[in-house]
Order: structure tokens, then C-alpha cells, then sequence
């Protein structure tokens, strides 16, 4: 529906990463994958944290704790060194505080069925 609803409103085409996510061929780790099956995923924001550069994320502890987008953050590539170590630390206790978890606006279209068939599904909304 949403693809058919955006060519409704005159696009020409669609950006679906995020569809993707669940997939089985998706490399997301499981952190990425349990948050985007929570109710966690509703929350999403731009975010420099991890990467220097804006991409939307689901929000995490370091999000709400730091901000999304501080002053400060290394330029990319060096963000994500800059918080390697508390990254490996909450991941090592089983938390996603400081995890990137890269989502768009809208996770009701994750689901866990190989990209080939999702992308037959969304394609099946495209009309000529």
C-alpha cells in the first residue's frame, strides 16, 4: 500500500532499505534485528552519533543520553572509533545502548521473508 501510495502522489520511484532489515540474506545483527521487532523501533531519529554523518536510527540510550546530534562528534569515518569501545562493552552485557541501529521512518514493512519475495510483494504495488 505504501508503495501505491506514493505513486498516487506523483513519485516515480521508492526507497525501502529498511524492508529489508528482517530479511534472512540482511547482514543486521541481532541486536538490529530484536529492536526492529520491538516496540523501540515507533522512535527513530537523525543521528550523527555513530557515523559523523546524519542517518536515521532507531533511538537508543546513547541517542536520548548524548543527544542525536551533539556538538563534537568526529567527522565520518571517525565517529564510529570514537565509540567502539563503549559499543563492544554494552553488546558484550547483551545491551544495544550504543549499537547503530539504522532504521527509516517506518519498520511495519520488516518482515522475515527472503528479499526476493518482499521485493516481488512491493513490486506488486507499482502500476504502469
Amino acid at each position: 500500500r505504501g508503495v501505491a501510495a506514493a505513486q498516487a502522489l506523483g513519485a516515480a520511484g521508492v526507497q525501502l532499505g529498511t524492508a529489508y532489515l528482517l530479511c534472512p540474506e540482511s547482514r543486521a545483527n541481532p541486536f538490529h534485528r530484536a529492536a526492529l521487532k520491538s516496540p523501540q523501533a515507533a522512535h527513530t531519529a537523525l543521528t550523527t552519533l555513530f557515523s559523523g554523518r546524519p542517518a536515521r536510527g532507531i533511538v537508543n540510550r546513547i541517542m536520548r543520553e548524548l543527544g542525536p546530534l551533539p556538538d563534537g562528534v568526529p567527522p565520518f569515518p571517525l565517529a564510529g572509533n570514537a565509540i567502539g569501545a563503549l559499543r563492544a562493552k554494552t553488546e558484550s552485557r547483551g545491551l544495544d545502548h550504543c549499537t547503530p541501529l539504522w532504521a527509516g521512518q517506518n519498520v511495519s514493512g520488516c518482515r522475515e521473508i527472503p528479499a526476493a519475495a518482499l521485493t516481488r510483494e512491493l513490486a506488486a504495488g507499482w502500476r504502469d
